[in-house]
């Protein structure tokens, strides 16, 4: 899934180049969500803000034997 992200700080990337603070970009969600975390960038729409804050429910833990030796 594609979002809009605007940057609130001036850097780089290395696929998508340098950026500064005003700047807007579409990328994938792992992206936007580790700039947004790191207080570099936030979502341009609220729904997706809200849709990444929810909290996923978690995967039942697959229980695996252990290998005789």
């Amino acid at each position: 899934m594609q979002v809009q992200i605007k940057f609130k700080r001036t850097g780089s990337n290395s696929i998508y180049g340098s950026f500064s603070a005003g700047d807007v970009i579409r990328c994938d969600q792992a992206l936007a969500e580790h700039y947004v975390k790191e207080g570099v960038a936030r979502y341009m729409h609220p729904a997706v803000a809200e849709a990444v804050a929810a909290p996923e429910v978690a995967a039942p833990e697959v229980k695996t034997r252990k290998a005789r030796k």
